[in-house]
């Protein structure tokens, strides 16, 4: 018969069909790194290590079962951070084409900002060694009038934005659409953090 606490670890080791356990995810870090190529992995890879760090996290243990948890939480979140950056450096060397059936969905979306991402820096450099000044001027105006999402994290009191309009003041918790540079002021100054509204 098993005591409480070796049902309690046995309970934070182990892995069910939704979840990975810490074991899982070195093995699968181990031969990441290991192999000079990409390896195929289950397309919910990501989401099972998510679902098994929440419940981890949302177990109850007090003492020194609370550390072990929190432990092996750290591991596995780390485990996992490790992982994800060394497939993004192989998916991003380019020493070998890229076969798209082994990425996750999640590194699809990671791959398609960066893709965006050097279509832009190709727009202005095309722009400006061909001469193009109203390219140029259309994208500053698209970049002036953007406006983002933000959520306050500190009180915010009244002030103009980079369009003239007034704004505020806002409490913690408060969400509001501010203009662009506004509020990529507040978020890298920890006031707020962007909101990002799916499409």
């Amino acid at each position: 018969m098993m005591s409480s606490g070796q049902q309690n670890h046995s309970e934070m080791e182990a892995g069910d069909s939704d979840n990975l356990a810490l074991k899982d995810v070195y093995k699968l870090l181990k031969k990441e790194i290991e192999s000079p190529s990409l390896l195929s992995i289950e397309p919910d890879t990501f989401q099972k290590i998510a679902a098994a760090l929440g419940n981890l996290k949302g177990q109850g243990y007090e003492g020194v079962e609370a550390k072990i948890r929190d432990r092996m939480a750290d591991l596995l979140a780390n485990s996992a951070r490790l992982l994800i950056e060394t497939r993004q450096h192989k998916i991003k060397s380019g020493y070998e084409p890229l076969d798209y059936s082994k990425l996750t969905d999640e590194e699809k979306y990671v791959l398609d900002g960066k893709r965006e991402s050097d279509r832009r820096i190709g727009e202005v450099v095309a722009a400006t060694i061909k001469g193009r000044p109203k390219v140029l001027e259309s994208i500053s105006a698209r970049v002036r009038s953007k406006q983002i999402v933000v959520r306050f994290l500190k009180p915010m009191e009244q002030f103009v934005g980079v369009d003239m309009g007034k704004y505020g003041p806002f409490q913690p918790e408060d969400v509001a659409t501010l203009p662009f540079e506004n509020a990529r002021s507040m978020v890298e100054s920890g006031l707020a953090v962007e909101v990002h509204i799916p499409l």
